[in-house]
């Protein structure tokens, strides 16, 4: 909202018109109280410059009007008696300023307006908006603000309501962040001033309830640890404390502008709710054992892709290098890994697997590299060995690395070049004989452009390229994997399905499987839960049918897909890159596409 304040209404009309090209409809306010009363706060006032100082209490931008030396140059050359140019304080010195500037000797005189006399055979020029005031005042000549004047206002005022808009809302995103985090959170700025604090925050500091925004932070927290932030500019990571007689960890880190502290941000947690999830992924983690179950011989498929796949790993399994698993989800990547496990010579050693997505960044850094004693609150005694310990003699297998973060993975390119490891809080470094088995659904050369995965890990990941196929690629293996699945669930949820329908395997040959083989699993075990025969039929059968209409007739899944391949690379002029970007697939899925149709 852009206010308007004290002007004459021929102004008003002007400005109002300039602002009609941006769809912007300004308010016109006579009154400090009527603008302070209003429910939709103004974002910008346009009031005359004599009025700057008596609205600065309202702490919104004031984009000041004035008269310029344009706009009284008419009058001067008009009138040959001496002129009187009356103004505020602030008026007179911006007109005066631009008479030194331009180097203008005229006769006319600049007078405060409080000095003005009714004086017979005196001229005055008087600003526009103060004719109210001096109506029956003889001799005056009121100035307006030429077009150019009113049109400068205008744009600053459109330009400087952008820029508002756009503060406000990203100040709106921060705050419902820090409303809805389940952390306590409070800010600082260098001064030590609260600017931002949730309600959880509140609670655990004992000051529920209480308006804590604008008071000093030692208001509420004598010699707080936050003044030593804003002094350091260091950051403080898990400081165990006591609040209202409950164990806390709280993490303290600079606000940072050029590389100067302009403010402090602190986060506070319960001990409590950080032990409970620990313990809960830790449980998840190993509920697996160290232990591979599935060999390749295992992986149901008799396709040509998936037994090109098969009879690669068995080759990669040869080796000690490390392997490179890609896919889309679903599609069994895990499996791979733990079947190039069992064919390898590590065979007999463990199989360690860790989903680096599935863990928060200080959890991932533990469970993977260990701690000793004492390195923090709760540590075990004694230390615990990390993974990489753990899979000394064998194998370890990261899932999902693309969601590592970029702190661990240059912990983890250390380990890899140099086959040792150190525990947190250790001194000690430990050697260590352990095969490397990754794994990703991204397309991890574009998370490198965009600088989310380092270059150098890459390619010490990659030194063996494992691409498995998606099922849409290897129909005719969806029979033996349902059969399959239908023996695992008959044994499973005790039911005794002996045959599948013909029409089932009709309709699941059509399918697209975006979900790929986990998503087959759940439709067969959905009919199998809803079958009381012993034969599987259409009838508790759910799939959406994809289908794709071109002109007036419909044209196969495969030959869309075709079609959009190709006219996407002739858009990019075959980039490789920036096609598989548009498509939203892995670099690598686009050159087995162009491969398989032959592009």
């Amino acid at each position: 909202m852009i206010a308007i304040y004290k002007l004459e209404k021929s102004l008003v009309d002007k400005i109002s018109i300039l602002l009609l090209e941006y769809h912007i409809s300004p308010t016109y306010f006579s009154s400090i109280s009527a603008l302070s009363k209003q429910s939709e706060k103004p974002l910008i006032i346009i009031a005359p410059l004599a009025y700057k100082k008596e609205l600065e209490c309202l702490s919104i931008p004031i984009l000041p009007l004035t008269i310029h030396l344009e706009d009284v140059e008419k009058r001067i050359e008009r009138n040959e008696e001496k002129l009187y140019f009356m103004g505020s304080d602030e008026e007179i010195r911006s007109l005066s300023g631009e008479l030194k500037l331009k180097n203008i000797h005229c006769n006319m005189m600049l007078i405060n307006i409080n000095e003005m006399q009714n004086n017979s055979g005196v001229s005055y020029l008087l600003p526009i908006w103060y004719k109210e005031d001096h109506l029956h005042t003889q001799s005056v000549y009121y100035v307006e603000p030429s077009l150019s004047t009113l049109s400068s206002i205008v744009n600053q005022a459109v330009t400087l309501l952008d820029s508002i808009e756009k503060l406000l809302h990203k100040k709106f995103e921060v705050e419902a962040i820090v409303t809805s985090s389940h952390d306590g959170i409070v800010a600082v700025d260098k001064q030590g001033t609260i600017t931002l604090v949730n309600d959880i925050a509140k609670t655990m500091l004992g000051f529920e309830g209480q308006k804590m925004v604008g008071r000093k932070i030692n208001d509420y927290i004598p010699h707080s640890d936050m003044l030593r932030i804003l002094e350091t500019g260091k950051s403080e990571q898990g400081d165990f404390t006591i609040l209202q007689d409950k164990q806390v960890v709280v993490n303290r880190r600079p606000v940072l502008l050029n590389d100067k502290t302009v403010g402090a941000v602190s986060t506070i947690k319960y001990f409590s709710n950080i032990k409970s999830v620990e313990l809960k992924l830790r449980k998840m983690l190993h509920q697996s054992g160290l232990e591979a179950k599935y060999s390749l011989g295992s992986i149901i498929g008799k396709s040509r892709s998936i037994t090109r796949v098969k009879e690669q790993a068995k080759v990669f399994a040869l080796t000690d290098a490390t392997v490179l698993i890609t896919g889309k989800s679903g599609t069994g990547k895990e499996l791979f890994a733990q079947g190039i496990h069992l064919e390898s010579n590590r065979k007999h050693g463990p199989f360690v697997a860790v989903n680096c997505a599935a863990l928060p960044e200080s959890l991932l850094e533990s469970e993977l590299f260990g701690y000793e004693e004492g390195s923090f609150t709760g540590a075990k005694k004694g230390g615990k060995a990390g993974l990489f310990e753990q899979a000394h003699g064998g194998t370890l297998f990261l899932d999902e690395i693309g969601e590592m973060p970029p702190r661990i993975q240059a912990l983890l390119l250390r380990i890899l070049q140099e086959k040792t490891v150190r525990r947190i809080g250790g001194e000690r470094v430990t050697p260590i004989d352990v095969r490397i088995l990754t794994a990703t659904n991204r397309d991890l050369e574009e998370e490198m452009d965009s600088g989310n995965f380092r270059e150098d890990l890459y390619y010490r990941i990659n030194v063996l390229l494992l691409e498995i196929p998606p099922l849409q690629d290897r129909k005719e293996d969806i029979p033996p994997l349902v059969q399959h699945m239908v023996h695992q669930l008959n044994e499973k949820k005790e039911k005794k399905i002996e045959e599948v329908g013909e029409e089932v395997y009709s309709a699941l040959m059509e399918h697209h499987w975006p979900g790929n083989i986990r998503e087959l699993r759940n439709v067969v075990e959905r009919m199998v839960l809803l079958e009381n025969g012993s034969r599987l039929s259409r009838s508790n059968l759910l799939l959406p049918k994809k289908r794709m209409v071109v002109g007036s007739q419909d044209v196969t899944i495969k030959e869309s897909e075709k079609d959009t391949i190709r006219f996407t690379l002739e858009k990019y002029q075959f980039n490789k890159t920036k096609t598989a970007k548009y498509l939203g697939i892995d670099r690598s899925t686009l050159w087995r596409k162009i491969r398989e149709y032959n592009l």
